[in-house]
């Protein structure tokens, strides 16, 4: 995967603007920066007014609070103000304004209204809208960048510190996330260390592709296959099926076609030393058949919720009070659970519309991440690994719960806003 420097990637490297940052951009940058640093860390979580807030939540509010009266000191200066971008707009709208209006027609209108301000709003607002209009610059860009890839690694060494505290012969050992001073604060199911790797992983791909050594991309390669091994023992099915998708895509776009019979290649040797995994996975799901039959009754209580008000649904948020009220899950599973898979949440709390919404919004993003590959990824293979990273954590959405979290939006906003600037240096550049 040796690719020649581009201008592009010393630009990253070494921004151009030679201006000094101010005192609020450096605000703004360092919020988004330790905002990233902190998006693992689900369970750090404290209340304002009544509102549940995790740290990087806290965070990029704070951020965004400075960003906005630095934007007004800027009119009021009488200086230059770029135009707000929406990135998605269209779509992202229409999704929108179905979820307000399953809210307002929600049998629990009031903690519906909650839920779409607070959780559903927030994340368009602050982790889309806000990076992609803060980041002006490849300099702005890479704090958010960095924090993000930091926090992966240190992901990936708490998955291989949890490996030491567990008997190796028992069959349910796996990489998962451990308690740091007697608190989980990364909580403490396996697939929230493995969404966030699947994402990270292929960052720091990307990060290897800007590096002049031939070197520091191999190291950087080796370290990849590492840490896509440490998101393998997790041994998240989910994870796994994520995994597969990403390597195909990175087949395909990330080598030369006549490269691509060795990474075959490469694959099938990859295959065979995985044997053991595989092996190990069996025994998971032998043991995990009542995780399965959980997940199975959960799409059966969506379907039954869709089908009782299919057009706007019971409202954004309710899933959990459609599960409470199952007396079937009660009996048999206890206390109720959200849904694994934004489809079946939107389905039974958004209906029909909602769903039409989402997949608007997913198509919408994938041809404008397919329209800038076509467009400067030959010459920047860094902007596929960001592609497939940030696909691969939504991917990652259709089997578990944090779809409307920032550490999976964020890197999204990322892509978007590396695509962004890159459409500006084309622009300087007529």
């Amino acid at each position: 995967m040796k690719q020649v420097v581009s201008p592009t990637i010393q630009t990253i490297k070494m921004s151009s603007d030679k201006k000094p940052l101010n005192f609020y951009k450096i605000i703004v940058n360092g919020g988004l920066f330790l905002t990233a640093l902190s998006l693992p860390l689900l369970d750090w979580r404290f209340y304002i007014s009544g509102l549940e807030f995790n740290i990087s939540d806290f965070l990029i509010l704070l951020t965004a609070i400075v960003f906005l009266i630095y934007r007004l000191g800027q009119r009021f200066a009488g200086q230059g103000v770029e135009k707000w971008q929406w990135p998605l707009a269209k779509p992202m709208f229409c999704f929108l304004l179905v979820a307000l209006l399953s809210s307002l027609f929600s049998p629990w209108r009031g903690e519906s209204l909650k839920y779409f301000i607070r959780i559903i709003l927030f994340v368009y607002l602050l982790y889309i809208v806000l990076p992609v209009n803060a980041l002006e610059a490849w300099r702005d860009w890479r704090w958010p960048f960095y924090g993000t890839l930091i926090a992966g690694l240190g992901s990936g060494i708490v998955g291989i510190m949890s490996l030491f505290g567990q008997d190796w012969s028992n069959s349910f050992f796996r990489v998962q996330p451990i308690a740091i001073f007697g608190h989980w604060w990364m909580g403490s199911n396996h697939n929230l260390l493995a969404e966030f790797l699947v994402i990270t992983n292929f960052f720091l791909l990307a990060w290897g592709y800007w590096q002049k050594d031939e070197r520091w991309r191999r190291l950087t390669q080796v370290l990849f296959v590492f840490f896509s091994l440490i998101t393998l023992l997790t041994f998240s099915r989910a994870a796994w099926l994520v995994i597969a998708v990403q390597l195909v895509g990175a087949w395909l776009l990330l080598t030369k076609p006549r490269k691509r019979v060795g990474w075959l290649l490469g694959g099938l040797l990859l295959i065979l030393l995985s044997v053991p995994l595989w092996v190990k996975m069996g025994q998971l799901q032998e043991a995990n058949f009542s995780s399965t039959a959980n997940h199975i009754l959960l799409t059966e209580i969506a379907w039954q919720s869709l089908q009782q008000r299919p057009i706007i649904g019971w409202g954004s948020g309710q899933f959990l009070t459609l599960v409470d009220h199952n007396l079937r899950f009660r009996a048999k599973y206890g206390d109720p659970i959200d849904s694994h898979g934004i489809i079946q949440k939107v389905m039974a709390e958004n209906g029909s519309l909602g769903l039409v919404a989402l997949v608007a919004v997913a198509v919408s993003l994938f041809i404008l991440w397919g329209k800038a590959w076509q467009k400067y990824g030959r010459q920047n293979l860094w902007l596929g690994c960001l592609i497939l990273g940030a696909g691969g954590g939504l991917l990652f959405q259709l089997f578990n719960t944090s779809y409307y979290k920032g550490k999976v939006w964020l890197p999204v906003a990322l892509s978007l806003t590396a695509i962004k600037l890159l459409e500006n240096e084309t622009a300087k550049k007529r």
